[in-house]
């Protein structure tokens, strides 16, 4: 990794991509199906597509020097999705989200291996807000958001 990234990971599409996958690959297989395209060549063509924008929607997240961002594969040239300065973040925790805590809103979505990471922040108005990673490493995550490990007390 370059000296300025702490850490780099890749998030799967989330739930409402996944979701309107899971609704639109099979109603386009039947759509092709019913114009009297072959089936197996409909589902061939249903699976690949849906394979592709899978893979063109994945996230990636890192944290750099300056913050952590999410941007997606396909549009990373051109847009973030979200950056947050490592300056707002407060506090990060694996697993359960404590009770005292807001509502964790999810980035991504979950792969086998990967363990969840609640993160406290402030936005932009000062307001405590959190949102939720699943992460292969959430020592190195917390020691790259908040320059110790997430196991050690703050």
């Amino acid at each position: 990794m370059p000296a300025a990234l702490r850490y780099a990971a890749h998030l799967p599409a989330g739930r409402l991509v996944r979701g309107l996958l899971a609704m639109a690959a099979p109603a386009y297989t039947i759509l092709q199906i019913s114009q009297g395209e072959s089936t197996w060549r409909a589902i061939g063509f249903a699976l690949l597509l849906t394979v592709v924008i899978l893979l063109v929607s994945t996230y990636r997240v890192t944290v750099g020097i300056h913050g952590i961002s999410f941007d997606i594969a396909g549009l990373r040239q051109v847009s973030s999705f979200g950056f947050l300065p490592l300056y707002a973040i407060r506090e990060a925790v694996a697993d359960r989200l404590p009770e005292d805590w807001p509502k964790a809103r999810l980035k991504g979505g979950w792969w086998p291996g990967r363990r969840r990471v609640n993160v406290l922040h402030l936005d932009d108005t000062g307001v405590a807000r959190t949102f939720y990673v699943w992460v292969s490493d959430p020592d190195a995550f917390g020691t790259a958001l908040l320059g110790r490990p997430m196991s050690e007390p703050g």
